[in-house]
């Protein structure tokens, strides 16, 4: 009986020490997650300034470049460029290629029917 006692009691100190330490665990987790969740809003503090700052310059080049672009007081106008020469052959040099093709043309068909003759009366 005094060792069932024993074994009782000690099953009690046991669950009750196990409670505890449960309860040291979920104090411990809870902890952590609060340090977690502020460090997160630091950061997320962290984002939000430098995206503000980034916005603001931005906004100041912006406004620089607006400024520095006036429009000019007067019309300017392009310096108008001289005229460039014609590319390729003359008029007259293509005529002459014409003339001279025409003439070959002319000179192989007499060629080529002058064969054509000279075969017919063979045949």
């Amino acid at each position: 009986m005094i060792a069932a006692a024993g074994l009782m009691a000690l099953s009690l100190g046991a669950s009750a020490s196990a409670q505890v330490d449960l309860r040291s665990v979920r104090d411990r987790n809870v902890l952590l997650l609060q340090q977690d969740t502020d460090r997160q809003n630091a950061l997320a503090a962290q984002r939000e300034l430098s995206a503000a700052q980034s916005r603001y310059d931005t906004q100041l080049t912006l406004r620089a470049l607006d400024q520095a672009a006036t429009p000019p007081t007067q019309p300017t106008s392009r310096p108008t460029l001289p005229p460039s020469p014609p590319r390729g052959p003359s008029a007259g040099d293509m005529a002459a290629d014409i003339e001279r093709m025409d003439r070959l043309t002319d000179q192989a068909l007499a060629a080529g029917n002058a064969r054509m003759r000279a075969i017919k009366p063979a045949s």
